[in-house]
């Protein structure tokens, strides 16, 4: 693929993607492009945007901002969490994937944007939800009979519930003066009549001062030997859990419009609400929370959660994780936030958890990754991806101490094919190649466009020999291998075992050497590098 063929596969990637992208110079914070997502999501028209900096939309101080673009742009750091503010001035909570991307020969910062400000929000909602249905104070009361119907006693709850000054002025007041609709009272005192009792008996009631209040009532018809009645009773003002119960509608109703998983546990450990986007996924769960989650998520995911999810979240309050759940074609990554309430005992007495899927962002992700360490060409790992790899491999080998090979290689006479032929046809032959070789290696082995034509083997476990005779097999199927319309292309290759305690700069002078003097040989052979490192400069024309 070609840097404009690269740029405009990149081009369309970026624009057709529903996530919020930015393009970002790393050297200033220039907003350069931004797709339409973006443009949406901030608020501001598309040239309005460009013409922005990232430091005018993010919250950080701009020396911050700078701080964590060096990271990303240097693959330090891919992930962050942000407050990004919109053109309406309104602040919201983001997690950026952000890397850096070369295009037409200019280094940027690709940044992928997930808006997680309403799976704060919810957390917040369950909180101020469980709160509302806790401690709600309950009035005891004692009343006469009609027609001239009094309080005779009231406990103090009764004195807060209907916001009476004192326990003279709530006796004085005639109990039927407090109902809000007559047609309640005659219902009321109706059953009451008939049956004896009434249980949380739902009445709209005035206080003393004349608010409006949604009680329960239950009440108990008493009659006296001397033949005389009255009633007692119990008074609970639902007023604040009336209102939560719309606040809970309204809330279930966004949840259940929200594309997050979100369920609820009681302190029993019973799963007592799963909304829509849950139920879709994973169906019906069952009643135990235990079983719910063997249900819901993958055996590591079940282990993760019960050793250190839950307990972190009973000690904290919270646990936060990627974690997975299982959809009907496996597994499904989600960000994970479980969340536990305690009663005034310290007792847990729920267990709330918001779950997003997370699989498009990991995408975006491993992309950028794959991109950060690959040659967008041949698709063979960089420079910078085979040096890492090596480190990582050389503490392997000293512990374990196995032998760690390296294979130097480039095509002969690559500038007459492209003189020739063209780069297109270059680009192919290069491609055609790392795909031949491919073909020959185990999964362990490394192979590594190191520059040009210049490729590099990463051999772990792999003594002298054994690289030797796989850069012979290497060699012959190249050199066997039709790559039309070039009509005969070779290789050449220089091999060298690398020393537990040699550094990797002595080792590249062995196997550059070890390849020129193949070059020099005849070229399309195999040269072992010399055990000491020679020193000396290189023709380029030799090659």
């Amino acid at each position: 693929m070609t840097s404009d063929d690269h740029a405009s596969f990149f081009e369309q990637l970026f624009n057709t993607n529903p996530a919020i992208k930015l393009l970002i110079d790393p050297r200033d914070g220039r907003i350069v492009d931004a797709n339409a997502s973006a443009v949406r999501f901030y608020g501001y028209p598309a040239d309005v945007l460009k013409q922005l900096r990232i430091t005018d939309i993010n919250c950080l101080e701009p020396a911050e901002v700078l701080v964590n673009m060096a990271k990303a742009e240097a693959c330090q750091q891919l992930f962050f969490e942000f407050k990004h503010r919109l053109a309406s001035g309104d602040v919201r909570d983001v997690h950026v994937y952000s890397g850096p991307v070369c295009l037409e020969g200019r280094e940027y910062l690709h940044s992928i944007i997930i808006d997680v400000t309403d799976e704060k929000r919810y957390n917040a909602q369950l909180e101020t939800y469980n709160d509302l249905f806790h401690n709600l104070p309950v009035g005891v009361y004692r009343n006469t009979a009609e027609p001239e119907s009094r309080f005779t006693a009231a406990n103090p709850a009764m004195l807060r519930i209907f916001e009476a000054e004192s326990l003279e002025a709530l006796l004085s007041v005639r109990p039927s003066s407090m109902y809000e609709s007559v047609d309640e009272l005659k219902s009321f005192i109706a059953d009451l009549e008939r049956d004896g009792v009434v249980s949380r008996r739902p009445l709209r009631l005035r206080t003393l001062k004349g608010a409006l209040i949604y009680t329960e009532v239950t009440a108990l018809r008493q009659v006296a030997e001397d033949g005389s009645i009255d009633f007692s009773g119990i008074v609970e003002d639902v007023t604040a859990r009336h209102a939560a119960e719309i606040k809970r509608d309204r809330l279930t109703h966004l949840m259940d419009a929200s594309p997050d998983i979100v369920s609820i546990a009681d302190g029993q450990g019973r799963v007592v609400y799963l909304n829509k986007a849950g139920r879709d996924l994973l169906g019906t769960l069952p009643d135990k929370l235990a079983d719910a989650l063997v249900s819901a998520h993958p055996p590591w995911v079940c282990r993760l959660i019960e050793e250190e999810g839950i307990p972190c979240a009973m000690e904290r309050g919270y646990w936060y994780a990627e974690t997975a759940v299982l959809g009907r074609d496996g597994e499904i990554p989600v960000s994970q936030l479980i969340v536990t309430r305690r009663g005034e005992n310290g007792e847990i007495d729920s267990v709330a958890t918001i779950m997003r899927d997370i699989s498009q962002a990991k995408q975006h992700q491993a992309e950028l990754e794959y991109h950060a360490g690959h040659d967008p060409l041949t698709g063979a790992v960089n420079r910078n991806r085979f040096l890492d790899l090596l480190v990582r491999e050389r503490k392997r080998a000293r512990r374990s101490g196995e032998p760690l090979s390296l294979i130097m290689f480039d095509l002969d006479h690559f500038k007459r094919i492209n003189d020739t032929f063209g780069h297109s046809v270059g680009d192919m032959v290069l491609k055609k190649l790392v795909l031949t070789c491919r073909g020959l290696l185990r999964e362990v082995d490394v192979l590594a466009r190191w520059g040009g034509e210049e490729f590099m083997l990463l051999l772990p476990a792999t003594p002298l020999l054994g690289a030797v005779n796989l850069a012979e097999r290497l060699r012959q199927a190249i050199a066997e291998e039709p790559f039309p319309p070039v009509p005969i292309l070779t290789s050449s290759f220089g091999v060298a075992e690398l020393g537990p305690e040699e550094a990797e700069a002595q080792c590249y002078k062995r196997l550059d050497k070890a390849l020129y003097r193949a070059k020099a040989n005849g070229r399309n052979r195999v040269c072992v590098a010399e055990p000491e490192a020679l020193s000396g400069s290189l023709p380029d024309e030799s090659r």
